[in-house]
């Protein structure tokens, strides 16, 4: 008869077996069931631990790790499998910690020093993350793959283009080999291709897919009540209801949902900050669900069990996301949108919402959603968004009282070098101008400014925008005179902030969904003569309007004027647009139909028309040959 420690063992080993293999649910039951007859075993709740981290269920595993290490200490890899368990749950100041547990006691253990660095790069430690993921890039680690990335993302985010420059050599020439080691959100920074930007979305989706979706889609059924309800049951999935700039997008169309017809749900995995915006988006929907948590099978679950009809996912890819969700099929209907500027590369999601300047119909093979075009901007705007009445003094600013002033308010992380050497030649054919910029890490400020003495620029012609709150930054933008952007990364809330404040924004498209935000944006309030198509075309519009001063007036008149009608401001049309376009969907589903593409008409509740290209007022001119 076998004792104890041989039945321990045996269910070990098949769990082991089970999840080397992939098959997490029996892994966990394994685990589970040797887990009954030693309930205090440390090397058992490890393991369970992780299986269920590998799963999606990140606070279980927190837990049952915390326990393993309480019997047993001195274990570096649990510290470590902690330390992910937290990174997974977003918990990145806890994660540093456990990492730097396991470190203590192996500091020569790669696969801490990687949860170690990517703690860092989640708590906004970017020096430290950069020489962490430095020395791993360069080790002959088998992390390399995944340090690399790391490398560029943290050089990005403190501008030391050096190192970013020697990591995106190293990860073009692993993408070219085929391994599709970028994040989807990196590859959106990384280059300016839909192809690309697919391509890593599908890997990640395949990963997560084996790892959190232990059903295959087709075997995921939703509820279908094959009749029309009284009211389409909306959900907004997304961790941004509280003070960040997808609920000042959005509020107000929240608000604005027609409730005779639509029933609206959040979905909220975000923290309650307890702000006036997260009282104020309680109020605007019908139910308000705070999963943070909850698993994304038990979200799923309960979305399913709600008979919800649509699933809106807000975040897509970015920070905090939980795609997994949505891989669920938690609705009959799943909608990508405004979160996330490109495809989730899953079949789950069955729309993406856009507009004809960012995905125009000659675009839809590069996206595994069916393209659903606004008919001006997909972008929605909060038309209650405050402007302070209390401009600040351009002192107050740090800005010279006289001389041009060039705003660049994007997360320095999307600047490249190729866009700041324009800048800096605007600057040098513009004189007393500055550019004003908004970086809160003393080590990317250093950065720049060693990049403009390169380029021959003073210091001190690089303004840092002070913190404030966004009624005080809008009110300040009365001291820019012209907005820069950039590719790949577009100016997205920036560039509509800047417009909504009266700001002209010179913008060049690109040609990823990411990098033709801001043309879309400058067609919905009139101005397309701000999208350029090239570098040089770009800087000679910048410099032209930063000299011809009756000409930038005649813009800020223009914006001044249609600010209460630009269809980029009109709300309450604009969310009977998005209504129509659900309701075709839902419709759709209740036919037996498969989800197809279709144009949204600028009148509400008219007949769906087909995709449609680029407007001809963001088409470049032909240039005459030489």
């Amino acid at each position: 008869m076998q004792n104890l420690s041989e039945i321990l063992a045996l269910r070990v080993r098949g769990g082991l077996t089970f999840q080397k293999q992939g098959l997490l649910e029996e892994a966990e039951a394994a685990y589970r069931e040797a887990l009954s007859q030693a309930p205090c075993h440390p090397l058992v709740l490890h393991l369970l631990g992780t299986v269920l981290g590998q799963r999606g269920q990140w606070f279980e595993a927190i837990e049952l790790l915390q326990q393993s290490l309480r019997i047993q200490p001195a274990d570096p890899k649990a510290w470590n499998n902690l330390a992910t368990a937290f990174l997974d749950a977003g918990e990145c100041l806890s994660a540093r910690e456990a990492a730097e547990r396991a470190l203590t006691l192996a500091p020569d253990y790669p696969a801490a020093r990687l949860s170690w660095a990517s703690a860092c790069y989640g708590s906004e430690r970017y020096a430290e993350a950069l020489t962490a993921f430095g020395a791993l890039a360069t080790s002959s680690s088998q992390h390399e793959p995944l340090a690399w990335p790391g490398m560029w993302r943290s050089a990005a985010a403190v501008c030391d283009w050096s190192s970013w420059e020697k990591a995106q050599a190293a990860i073009k020439s692993m993408l070219s080999q085929g391994k599709m080691v970028l994040s989807p959100f990196d590859s959106l920074l990384f280059a300016d291709d839909s192809f690309l930007h697919r391509q890593c979305a599908e890997a990640v989706v395949e990963q997560t897919l084996k790892r959190e979706v232990f059903a295959s889609l087709s075997e995921v059924t939703c509820s279908d009540k094959g009749v029309k309800a009284s009211r389409i049951k909306l959900a907004y999935l997304s961790a941004d209801f509280h003070e960040h700039a997808t609920a000042y997008l959005m509020a107000e169309l929240f608000e604005r949902h027609d409730k005779s017809r639509f029933e609206t749900i959040a979905v909220s995995f975000g923290p309650d900050d307890d702000s006036p915006m997260r009282h104020r988006l309680l109020k605007a929907f019908d139910q308000f669900w705070d999963v943070r948590l909850n698993t994304p099978q038990e979200v799923a679950r309960r979305m399913r069990e709600a008979e919800i009809d649509i699933a809106v996912d807000l975040k897509g890819f970015t920070r905090d996301a939980r795609p997994s969700i949505l891989l669920h099929k938690p609705a009959p209907v799943v909608v990508s949108y405004l979160g996330y500027p490109g495809s989730m590369g899953s079949g789950a999601y069955d729309y993406l919402v856009s507009d004809p300047a960012v995905t125009p119909v000659q675009h839809a093979p590069l996206y595994a959603e069916q393209l659903v075009q606004m008919p001006w901007s997909y972008q929605v705007n909060d038309t209650q968004r405050p402007i302070s009445s209390e401009i600040s003094l351009k002192t107050q600013e740090g800005l010279p009282e006289e001389g041009f002033v060039f705003a660049a308010f994007n997360n320095v992380a999307k600047i490249t070098p190729v866009f700041f050497a324009s800048w800096m030649r605007l600057l040098h054919e513009v004189p007393r101008s500055v550019l004003w910029m908004i970086c809160n890490h003393e080590e990317a400020r250093t950065n720049l400014r060693r990049e403009a003495l390169k380029h021959g620029v003073d210091t001190t012609r690089l303004v840092f925008a002070r913190r404030v709150s966004l009624a005080q930054h809008l009110a300040r933008h009365a001291h820019a005179d012209l907005l820069l952007d950039n590719l790949p990364y577009n100016a997205h809330t920036t560039t509509s902030d800047a417009l909504w404040a009266g700001v002209p924004v010179v913008t060049c498209m690109g040609q990823a969904f990411a990098g033709r935000v801001a043309a879309s944006l400058l067609h919905a309030v009139g101005l397309p003569e701000l999208v350029t198509h090239s570098l040089p075309e770009y800087e000679a519009l910048a410099l032209r309007l930063a000299t011809q001063p009756q000409e930038l007036q005649r813009l800020r008149a223009h914006l001044k004027a249609v600010r209460s009608t630009a269809p980029l401001f009109d709300t309450e049309r604009f969310t009977r647009q998005l209504e129509s376009a659900y309701v075709h969907m839902h419709e759709r589903r209740l036919q037996g139909l498969p989800p197809e593409g279709f144009a949204v008409p600028e009148t509400p509740g008219a007949a769906m028309l087909p995709l449609r290209s680029v407007p001809p007022s963001l088409q470049p001119v032909p240039q005459p040959s030489s």
